[in-house]
């Protein structure tokens, strides 16, 4: 089952056949250039003393030693990155280019899923009050960027089918990040553990030789049903000088974070605009070149992480702003999710839209980023457009909506 790294160039299967070897159990990847499937953690990353992207590295040597042909890391660091990470090296792997989706058999519009109780953490009202106080931290001059993300927890009727969410997920996001990890290695519940999961629109970076592409979202509008209701949401989105200004904080920070690591960096004078089906968003394409072709997608993605658009900024007082802040441990979400070979090659998204499933409970992830002039209301309708990947993923959209009723 292990495979070559492709080409980003090169084309991969048709997306029906290479789903159907999917398992509940499996590791997946998928993005617009590769497209990864692993099976049966032959490794994991052990916590230890040096960093993390070091243990990484040792890990996949160790798996060549062990005589694993091209060995392939994938898995999830969490937002905190000095908490344990969720990275194996499968017994198999499969490493393919994108997948065909041309015949894709559309994704199914029942649902798949039937809540019981679906409970936004912190509530609503809870939510605005702390947009409130990053507003006032900023009249302090303590911080200039927070991000404040917020949950919904659903409980269901029964666990969700997991092929059939993935594969409503793969469709339903061709031009994502779609991803499911599994949490444990057990397999107490019938080879359905924990799983991490999601579809981000957002390529923290992308490591081919020494090519490295980012693209890096920050500033957003919801999508609008009426084509000329859309295009004015996009051209005010594009105009808006909060927003602008919400994403120039990104980018000058990831700019300053390649700089030690990278020579020719191609930036842009300004961001276009890239969309969801739920969002638009202000987009910027990065190109750089490693200085040291020893350094791995992993070890620049950690120095990256966490940026101002999942974060905040100065990244410090941000941090400290979401821990007083946000009454929930963030785990995984709006950490990084990818892949990486034994040569450095790889990818790695933003954990974003996504969700953690354990059984019948799911726990969903959302958040917005707050500068001066946000209004908490706003911020809390965005959370809840957020929330639509997952729950659309789920067949959720009709027969209840997010917790936020102005959403």
């Amino acid at each position: 089952m292990n495979a070559p790294v492709p080409s980003v160039a090169a084309a991969g299967p048709a997306a029906d056949s290479w789903f159907a070897n999917y398992r509940a159990d499996d590791y997946l990847f998928v993005s617009p250039t590769a497209s990864v499937l692993g099976r049966d953690a032959a490794l994991t990353l052990a916590p230890g003393p040096e960093p993390l992207w070091q243990r990484a590295a040792d890990l996949l040597a160790e798996a060549q030693n062990s005589g694993i042909a091209a060995p392939v890391l994938i898995g999830a660091v969490p937002f905190d990155a000095s908490r344990p990470a969720r990275l194996v090296v499968p017994r198999q792997c499969q490493l393919d280019g994108p997948l065909d989706r041309r015949s894709m058999k559309p994704a199914a519009k029942t649902s798949i899923a039937t809540p019981i109780t679906m409970t936004s953490v912190p509530p609503e009202e809870g939510y605005e009050a702390a947009v409130t106080d990053a507003l006032e931290r900023f009249a302090a001059r303590e911080l200039d960027k927070v991000v404040l993300a917020r949950t919904l927890d659903i409980t269901l009727t029964s666990p969700p089918d997991r092929p059939m969410l993935m594969r409503s997920l793969l469709q339903r996001n061709p031009h994502g990040f779609t991803f499911a990890i599994p949490l444990d290695d057990s397999q107490t519940d019938a080879g359905n553990p924990p799983v991490f999961l999601g579809a981000s629109p957002e390529l923290l970076l992308r490591r081919q030789g020494r090519r490295v592409i980012l693209n890096p979202l920050a500033g957003s509008a919801a999508r609008q049903a009426d084509p000329v209701a859309d295009r004015a949401a996009a051209d005010a989105l594009l105009a808006s000088a909060k927003d602008r200004h919400e994403h120039a904080i990104v980018i000058d920070s990831i700019a300053a974070a390649l700089r030690p690591y990278c020579r020719d960096l191609r930036l842009p004078d300004g961001p276009t605009l890239t969309s969801t089906d739920a969002l638009w968003h202000l987009s910027t394409w990065i190109e750089a070149e490693l200085d040291d072709p020893a350094v791995s997608s992993l070890e620049l993605a950690l120095a990256l992480h966490p940026t101002p658009a999942v974060c905040g900024h100065p990244t410090g007082a941000a941090f400290a702003a979401i821990h007083d802040l946000e009454p929930f441990d963030r785990g995984f979400f709006a950490g990084l999710v990818g892949w990486c070979d034994a040569q450095g090659d790889g990818e790695w998204a933003v954990s974003l839209r996504c969700a953690e499933s354990d059984g019948a409970s799911l726990r969903l992830y959302a958040g917005a980023g707050v500068v001066p002039g946000s209004e908490p209301a706003r911020e809390l309708a965005e959370t809840g457009v957020k929330f639509r990947t997952m729950l659309a993923a789920l067949g959720l959209m009709t027969s209840q909506q997010p917790a936020s009723g102005r959403d």
